[in-house]
């Protein structure tokens, strides 16, 4: 219900007049989205896929993309028995600083259904992003950070850099610019820690998550 809400308050940002942001550029679009999940161990692996959607929008330094996905984990060997669904939303919010380079500052939520089957988590991330021109209608972007105040469903805590994330991006514009292809993939390692009552264990977490699709450009 909740990814419902974002995703008709993100279609609706597409027919707001653009008279308040005269130079704004916006695109919304589908994708395909499949991702790769380790939970404490590597016996504990998940890889599935589902769908998403991305929304982003450019007005002169600042720039911001927000994804939504649902992908479906089935066990991948190991001790991993039973499936579970991941929502995920993530928003990026960037300022263009200088060359290629972006300050990069969001947060990400991820939901898991059943709730306990993996770890539910939300952290905000601070980075940085570097952009580059491939040619005409082609753009790749590299971007990675800190995640910060993760939260986990089942309690756990990190170091002050034990949570990072990693990002590769690709556009392709179509019909003079009015069409989009997008990729997107991240990585996401967290050294989580737990106590079972006997002291500190390392409970890790790890998700790699890839998202293909296209946008309408406005």
């Amino acid at each position: 219900m909740r990814a419902r809400r974002i995703v008709v308050a993100v279609a609706a940002l597409a027919v707001v007049p653009t008279y308040p942001l005269a130079a704004q550029h916006f695109s919304i679009g589908p994708q395909v989205a499949f991702g790769d999940y380790r939970e404490t161990t590597s016996d504990l692996h998940y890889r599935g896929g589902g769908v998403g959607a991305k929304a982003s929008v450019v007005w002169k330094k600042f720039s911001a993309d927000v994804w939504l996905s649902k992908v479906k984990y089935k066990p991948e060997g190991g001790t991993a028995t039973t499936d579970f669904d991941a929502s995920e939303v993530d928003v990026r919010l960037r300022y263009y600083i200088s060359g290629p380079f972006s300050a990069e500052l969001g947060f990400m939520n991820r939901k898991a259904d059943p709730e306990f089957e993996a770890q539910s988590m939300g952290a905000v991330m601070a980075g940085a992003q570097m952009s580059h021109l491939l040619g005409p209608g082609g753009r790749m972007a590299l971007d990675g950070g800190l995640m910060f105040g993760p939260k986990f469903s089942g309690g756990g805590s990190i170091s002050a850099l034990g949570a990072v994330r990693l990002g590769l991006g690709l556009t392709v514009d179509a019909l003079h610019g009015r069409l989009r292809v997008t990729g997107d993939y991240e990585f996401q390692s967290v050294s989580r820690t737990t106590d079972d009552g006997s002291g500190s264990i390392s409970a890790p977490l790890q998700q790699s998550l890839g998202r293909v699709g296209f946008a309408i450009a406005f």
